[in-house]
């Protein structure tokens, strides 16, 4: 088995899913990049999906139907969504910048949640 996951095309973020651990190479943040077996994972976090148009028009809308104060982050918030792999000894960031990192970011999350609670 060895899927590959691609999150970004440049610069490059890509997991190699492997029988044993997966590959991850990060042109982005390099120290990210390695070989990191399954049994070191300990948890996925998928943080603060906001897709920024979709924020933008319901701020919009809250913003009218709330008297001027929004309710929803701005859609600069969408910035800060991020996935985090905990392992034993550390964890690892990425940040996810767009809606196409934010899809594969998910596929990801599905994938390793699996493998971490079936090693």
């Amino acid at each position: 088995m060895s899927d590959t996951i691609i999150l970004k095309k440049s610069p490059k973020i890509e997991f190699q899913l492997h029988e044993n651990g997966f590959q991850i190479i990060d042109e982005q943040t390099p120290q990210n990049s390695g070989f990191y077996p399954y049994t070191d994972l300990q948890a996925i976090e998928l943080n603060k999906i906001w897709y920024p148009r979709v924020a933008k028009w319901l701020r919009a809308f809250t913003w009218i139907f709330n008297s001027g104060v929004p309710l929803l982050p701005d859609p600069e918030t969408s910035k800060n969504a991020n996935v985090i792999i905990h392992f034993r000894k550390t964890k690892l960031g990425i940040w996810l910048t767009d809606i196409y990192m934010a899809d594969k970011a998910k596929m990801l999350k599905n994938l390793l949640d699996k493998k971490y609670s079936n090693p």
